[in-house]
């Protein structure tokens, strides 16, 4: 996706700011940057320099990657079949189609699985805190998460920990498909 103009960074802090339920006098207390400076650079009337937007960035609780990023509004960003990266599990029956855009995988993983009989993914922990997020699309699917463990059914969605050992295996006859969400707390 290439970037055709420069980053909204008046309206990124702006959100931002609003976001967290900051006035403009709390947001200059705060950075140490004048109130008059900051609503400048809120309308777009003057160009922080980078110590400007660190200090805002700090005060804000935010990165500065948060306040330089475009916009997504109104983008539709688009990973194609055919472009995603694919991962088989070790049994070879599993295989696992990533489509999680590359500037997101800090935050969260989105996969597509397609299980043939008797397939299994198993993982060892992610972070501390991981979850994941599975929804069934068509067979029968086992979860299980450290000493837990269930099955779903087409259409049924499960939360579980991802921060220990966890294994996605499909108990139907026939092929099981899943949509799989891994986030990430900050």
């Amino acid at each position: 996706m290439a970037i055709t103009s420069p980053p909204e960074i008046g309206r990124n802090i702006m959100n931002q700011r609003k976001l967290k339920g900051m006035s403009l006098d709390e947001l200059s207390k705060r950075s140490g940057v004048s109130k008059s400076m900051l609503s400048q650079i809120e309308q777009d009337k003057t160009n922080p320099t980078v110590i400007t937007v660190w200090k805002i960035a700090k005060a804000l609780d935010i990165s500065i990657k948060e306040i330089m990023e475009s916009s997504a509004e109104g983008i539709i960003e688009v990973i194609r079949s055919s472009d995603a990266q694919l991962i088989f599990s070790e049994d070879r029956l599993c295989t696992i189609k990533v489509n999680t855009p590359i500037h997101l995988s800090d935050d969260l993983e989105l996969y597509q699985l397609t299980l043939k009989q008797g397939g299994r993914n198993k993982s060892l922990p992610h972070y501390p805190g991981a979850e994941e997020f599975l929804t069934v699309i068509k067979g029968i699917i086992k979860i299980a998460s450290g000493d837990n463990c269930t099955v779903l059914h087409r259409g049924d969605t499960a939360r579980y920990r991802a921060d220990v050992d966890h294994v996605i295996e499909n108990v139907s006859e026939g092929t099981s498909e899943a949509y799989l969400v891994v986030h990430f707390p900050k």
